[in-house]
């Protein structure tokens, strides 16, 4: 079976090709609930039960761990995979989409300015991570037979070129007249871009890609100073409250209503412009004029749209953009190995 899998700063997601996956990565020691029976088996909500060769662990994982675990925290470490709460992520993910018997062939990614020197340790460290897994009323013997490791941002360009029934362009007017195509995948931690020629033939622009360290955390950093000048409190981030001030501008707190407006937009609008700014400086201003056509992916992809617009001619949202990367890892492992 082969599964794409995006282990990201803040959000998990992943396909098997059938089914998806979406959730928080957030990691939390579990306890007793009370009235789970009534309550409880949400689909983003993880009670797991771990056994490793390091241990039996219990945890909460996504909505479950952000809602009853007081040391669930995101982790925005560049090496993040080194973490027992992001092996923890990783297995569950894997027990969930996995089918008895059948061998797991995993397609992950990087972000382009840790691809090079973490690549290798990624993939080994995957590779070499096993456990029981019960979740769900499920217990699944977790080892895969295979990990590869690709540039993150890829994944959701793969994802927007690619149909995922037919392994067919899209639209092949996008590589007939030349010029570059550039996929800008905003993330939690970072926001990455790689571009391609599209003549002679599609083909990736290694100097050309990258990603940046700016994300949507940057945004929920600037709004919890705002949020902190109004009320006098900081939540954590983990906290869902930055989720509604950053699509609503506003939470019910303390009794009452919060707006972080006007803010909020001008953070946006700043955040927006300087992921622009960035992507120009690092491509140059030549290679920023061959652009014929720019996608927008990733969980943040509201926050550079408008930039994107003012900047380019041509700029289109991917389908579902924050699952593109995963969507596109599945897709490349598919097209690579002749397995689904």
């Amino acid at each position: 079976m082969m599964l794409g899998v995006d282990l990201g700063y803040g959000w998990v997601k992943a396909t098997n090709g059938e089914r998806v996956l979406r959730f928080p990565a957030l990691v939390g020691e579990a306890h007793e609930l009370v009235m789970q029976e009534m309550f409880g088996s949400r689909s983003a909500e993880y009670d797991v039960t771990l056994e490793t060769p390091s241990g039996t662990r219990r945890v909460f994982l996504g909505e479950l761990a952000r809602r009853e675990s007081a040391d669930a925290a995101l982790n925005l470490s560049t090496r993040k995979f080194e973490d027992e709460d992001t092996l923890a992520l990783w297995l569950t993910t894997l027990a969930l989409l996995a089918k008895d018997g059948e061998p797991l062939d995993v397609v992950t990614g990087l972000p382009l300015a840790h691809y090079e020197t973490q690549r290798r340790a990624l993939r080994q460290r995957l590779e070499e991570t096993t456990g029981r897994v019960t979740v769900q009323g499920r217990t699944v013997d977790v080892q895969v037979r295979s990990v590869r490791v690709i540039p993150q941002a890829m994944g959701a360009m793969i994802a927007s070129l690619l149909d995922p029934v037919t392994l067919e362009l899209r639209n092949p007017a996008w590589t007939e007249h030349g010029g570059y195509l550039l996929l800008v995948d905003v993330g939690t931690r970072t926001t990455g871009f790689v571009t391609f020629e599209t003549q002679p033939e599609l083909a990736l622009v290694n100097r050309l890609s990258d990603s940046v360290d700016v994300g949507v955390h940057d945004l929920h950093v600037a709004l919890a100073g705002v949020f902190r000048q109004r009320t006098g409190e900081t939540p954590p981030f983990s906290d869902r409250i930055y989720d509604e001030l950053l699509a609503r501008g506003e939470v019910a707190y303390g009794g009452h209503t919060v707006s972080v407006e006007p803010e909020r937009t001008r953070h946006m609008e700043r955040l927006g412009g300087l992921i622009v700014r960035r992507i120009v400086e690092r491509m140059g201003a030549e290679a920023v004029r061959r652009v014929q056509t720019v996608f927008v992916a990733g969980g943040g992809h509201a926050i550079a749209l408008p930039a994107l617009q003012n900047a380019f001619p041509r700029v289109y949202v991917v389908p579902n953009p924050q699952m593109a990367n995963a969507q596109g890892y599945w897709i490349y492992g598919v097209t690579k190995s002749g397995r689904g």
